[in-house]
């Protein structure tokens, strides 16, 4: 008798419930993402083609893309297919994005890692432009085979896209898993991702199965039967048609009935059983499909079978016939994986290699890529096979721009080919380090750095490993392991070509500074700059003088340290080859200048240099949150809290503890500011431990203005106290200046009340002269004059400070002038000068919309007998289009036009995390749920 396939789904009625809900809240456009688990063979397949069944009989826009085996050295295969990314593709987005693959970006110049950042943002801005047309539903199937670039794509969509009607669904086999796949699964865990494991069917429903195939239901004895395939639905029914293709199903009344109770015990058995019925020309065939994969191209399988297409395709026949095999575009496809799986484990494991070898051989004869044949490469060889090691080096090179990760995989396999003691043994270990490096795997590439370095090694690559274990270091902030690495290598002058010392001496530069002797770091960066301007190398120039300025700068000589940065950003713009370093001068131009006091200046250089980072990712986060922080100076905090919240996600996804601690310190200010004191203490335990400890880090400074303002709000001014006096005497003793302005007014002010004179006359003084480092800052000369005001008693040169802080537009410099003099005024009777600066300094801070620290000024006000009114009209109301910021105006603006996050991101310069953090505000503001209500709202309050 004949069985029906049948298309159905049969026992997991619930896990189609929660796929279908899945499906209709894409109507409510926003994201939501499927994780279903399970077994091979257990329905995973089944389940996500009902869930595309019924996605597209609701017009929704389905991207299907399925990982292989021997597919994971191959960059973005699984997002390749999904999204149908062709260099001749019709849709120009498609084509531009193939073309980065194909690494043909036009020339341009490219860091390691840059080609990977860039196209995963052109995947996330494919896909969220595919959403403003309908909704979608990406599905990414068999992901523990998936590359780890296609798995970083599928991350950045579900974790940037929330806001956006997309459906993420993926499947997966229990174990064993990567620590890419993990990554993602846990990413797909934080988004809220239902997870659907499918456990094995029920007797009833392996029943049910049954009797939908066979027309009928089962009899005693074929139940029986049934019960060895364990739940498992596609063993149940591979059995149930082997016994139909040998005659062993018959009726028996209303029921079928098995003639026979011998089976193979396994899936795998019964495939060798169709097997032995196979042609041997057609089963020699289908091994070699086998090993090429469980999906395989035609033209592929004629390269390495060297027949024509015709006589392959009729040495196929009959395993098509036997259901081995089946047809997807141009692709022969195994019914199963397991049916694959089952074929491929038969071929002897000798004869597996040679197979693999030959194919290898044969696809790049034939054309293809190094990177589509590698794991054929890793496969078809043995220990001691040197030209397989050759292949795989080489494809690694060619996997670094775009995929660092596929690189780090095809350098440890080839190293795993070297015997020990070979001669290239120590040269593969140090690719290997560098590429970690590359692939941002820092902790592995300095851990097998140090291992090569600890045992006996070839003399010859001993430099080569000793950079880039100097590299791994300074991305990890060891700096006291730089400055002794460093040093090693520069101890002997011979052992370094001059563009080699350049970078060592400037890693050496940054960890003196940052460890808290910009001095010496000054005489490092110096000798650096001389060394990098006598060989002519601009490149190299640029990124010693962005060293320089930054230890000069943190010595207080801020007009120096501007100088340099303008020096910097001129070479590097006259260079070629600084894509290569990691340098971003712009932004340290930036920096300079916003140290200077010249705001405008430093966020348009800012801005600058993002329109070099949306296409590199290198400083991507530094400089947005620099930005963030400008906000934050200036007093713009509807800005700058929505820019600060985005900058501690991108620092957490960079793993930069240093960037992170920045961003809750400066959202610690603002909490405590606004009055919201329980927010700031649960932003403020993320620092617990940043002040503990011996050695300081770099940014200590305003991490200790944050905790000591916390612990003033609260009334523990002692405790505030000594917060900003111990990172004042660490930065004084090794000649740091940098945070003077944030520290020392505040500093001084518990001094004074707490009766420490002394500490306050030593501080004082000690801004004094450091004023005298950068006179034409008037900031910091107005810190220095308010300091010395208060240590004074005396109001003139506090009157000064404020006539200097009013030339800048930076809000505590301002506001903490006015307030300092106001104190003076009142001591010495003039109430009414007081008055007026008092209300100058809440005028600020109403803006800012720092009410807590505006209601302490109101006070003291009242308090010299006047009677400041409430903000009043400056307070939006807190809903409706009226409670909107310009910002939030602005995105959903851009929003209504059409435009994608990353789009929106690139024209407001901000990050997308900044875009999802405004359209958080925006919806609740506005009572919408998700894109398509905003833009309706947008047109009629335009209209």
């Amino acid at each position: 008798m004949d069985v029906s396939p049948d298309e159905g789904v049969v026992g997991r009625a619930a896990e189609l419930a929660a796929a279908a809900a899945a499906v209709r809240a894409l109507g409510e456009s926003r994201a939501s993402a499927l994780l279903i688990e399970g077994e091979a063979g257990i329905g995973k397949t089944r389940l996500v083609q009902a869930v595309e069944a019924q996605a597209r009989a609701s017009q929704v826009t389905v991207f299907h893309g399925q990982a292989h085996p021997f597919e994971r050295t191959h960059p973005f295969g699984l997002v390749v297919g999904a999204l149908d990314l062709r260099m001749r593709s019709s849709d120009a987005r498609r084509a531009a994005v193939a073309s980065l693959l194909a690494r043909d970006g036009g020339g341009a110049e490219h860091g390691a890692g840059d080609l990977q950042y860039r196209v995963v943002e052109e995947v996330v801005d494919l896909v969220e432009a595919s959403c403003a047309e309908h909704p979608v539903l990406l599905v990414a199937e068999d992901v523990h085979w998936a590359d780890p670039a296609s798995l970083s794509a599928i991350s950045a969509v579900v974790r940037r896209m929330p806001f956006s009607p997309v459906l993420v669904v993926v499947t997966v086999r229990p174990s064993p898993l990567s620590a890419e796949v993990a990554r993602l699964l846990e990413d797909l865990a934080s988004a809220g991702a239902r997870t659907l494991r499918l456990a094995p069917l029920l007797p009833d429903d392996v029943v049910a199965l049954a009797a939908l195939q066979i027309g009928g239901p089962p009899g005693p004895a074929l139940t029986t039967l049934l019960d060895k395939a364990g739940g498992n639905p596609l063993w149940a029914r591979a059995l149930l048609r082997s016994l139909a293709d040998e005659g062993m199903l018959v009726r028996a009344g209303d029921s079928v009935e098995a003639t026979s109770s011998e089976l193979p015990t396994s899936l795998s058995d019964l495939v060798v059983r169709r097997l032995r019925e196979l042609p041997p020309t057609t089963l020699e065939l289908l091994q070699v499909t086998a090993v090429l994969g469980d999906a395989v191209r035609v033209r592929d399988l004629v390269a390495v079978a060297r027949r024509p297409p015709a006589q392959v395709a009729e040495m196929l026949a009959d395993a098509f016939d036997a259901q081995l095999l089946d047809e997807a575009d141009d692709r022969v496809v195994f019914r199963h994986q397991l049916v694959h799986g089952a074929i491929y484990r038969r071929i002897p494991a000798p004869t597996r290699r040679v197979l693999h070898r030959e194919a290898a051989v044969a696809l790049m004869s034939a054309g293809a890529d190094r990177l589509d044949v590698a794991d054929h490469l890793v496969l078809g060889s043995e220990r001691g096979d040197d030209e397989a090691v050759t292949w795989l080096r080489d494809a690694a090179r060619d996997a670094s721009p775009g995929a660092p990760s596929v690189s780090v995989e095809l350098l440890r396999r080839a190293e795993a080919l070297l015997p020990r003691g070979h001669a290239d043994g120590d040269l593969v270990s140090v690719e290997v380090v560098e590429a970690l490096l590359r692939a941002g795997l820092v902790e592995e590439a300095s851990s097998r750095a140090e291992a090569v370095l600890a045992r006996s090694h070839s003399a010859a690559v001993d430099t080569r490993l000793r950079l880039a274990f100097l590299g791994a270091l300074a991305l990890q902030n060891r700096a006291a392991e730089v400055i002794t690495v460093a040093q090693d290598l520069l101890a002997e002058p011979t052992r370094l070509r001059p563009v080699e010392q350049v970078p060592v001496l400037t890693q050496q530069s940054w960890a003196l500074t940052y460890s808290g002797d910009p001095a010496a770091g000054e005489s490092a960066s110096r000798r650096a700059v001389e060394i990098a301007e006598g060989a002519g190398v601009g490149a190299l120039t640029a990124w010693a003088l962005t060293a320089l300025l930054v230890a000069v700068g943190r010595q207080g000589r801020f007009d120096e340290a501007l100088v340099l940065a303008r020096r910097a950003a001129s070479f590097a713009a006259d260079s070629s080859g600084t894509g290569q370093l990691p340098l971003q001068p712009k932004l340290f131009l930036g920096l300079a200048l916003f140290d200077c006091d010249r705001v405008t200046e430093a966020r348009a250089a800012y801005r600058e240099a993002l329109d070099d980072e949306f296409g590199s990712g290198w400083w991507l986060a530094e400089t947005l949150m620099a930005d963030a922080e400008a906000c934050f100076e200036i007093g713009a905090w509807e800005d700058a809290g929505p820019r600060l919240v985005a900058g501690g996600e991108a620092a957490r996804e960079k793993h930069h503890p240093l960037l992170l601690s920045q961003s809750l310190a400066y959202q610690t200010v603002i909490a405590t500011a606004v009055g919201d004191l329980e927010g700031a203490q649960a932003l403020a335990s993320g620092l617990a431990g940043s002040l503990e400890g011996e050695a300081l880090s770099y940014n200590a400074g305003i991490v200790a203005f944050a905790l000591a303002g916390l612990r003033a709000a609260q009334g523990d001014h002692p405790g505030a106290y000594e917060l900003l006096l111990r990172c004042w005497r660490y930065d004084a003793e090794r000649g740091s200046v940098f945070y003077h302005r944030r520290l020392a007014p505040d500093l001084v002010r518990l001094a004074m009340a707490s009766d420490q004179r002394a500490v306050a006359a030593e501080v004082a003084d000690a801004v004094t002269a450091a004023a005298a480092l950068a006179p034409e800052v008037s900031t910091v000369r107005s810190v220095a004059l308010r300091c010395r005001a208060l240590v004074d008693d005396d109001v003139d040169p506090a009157l000064e400070a404020v006539a200097l802080a009013r030339r800048s537009t930076l809000l505590l410099e301002h506001t903490g002038a006015c307030e300092d003099a106001a104190s003076l005024l009142a001591r010495s009777g003039r109430t009414d000068e007081a008055t007026v600066l008092l209300a100058e300094a809440l005028e600020r801070f109403e803006h800012a919309g720092a009410d807590a620290w505006a209601g302490r000024v109101r006070a003291r006000m009242r308090g010299l007998g006047a009677h400041p009114g409430s903000r009043g009209s400056r307070h939006r109301p807190a809903t409706g289009w009226e409670s909107l910021t310009a910002t939030e105006r602005a995105v959903s603006a851009l929003v209504a036009e059409g435009m994608t996050n990353g789009a929106i991101a690139r024209r407001l310069y901000i990050s997308p995390h900044t875009v999802n953090t405004h359209l958080r505000h925006i919806f609740a503001k506005l009572g919408v749920s998700n894109r398509v209500a905003l833009a309706g709202m947008v047109h009629r309050a335009i209209e």
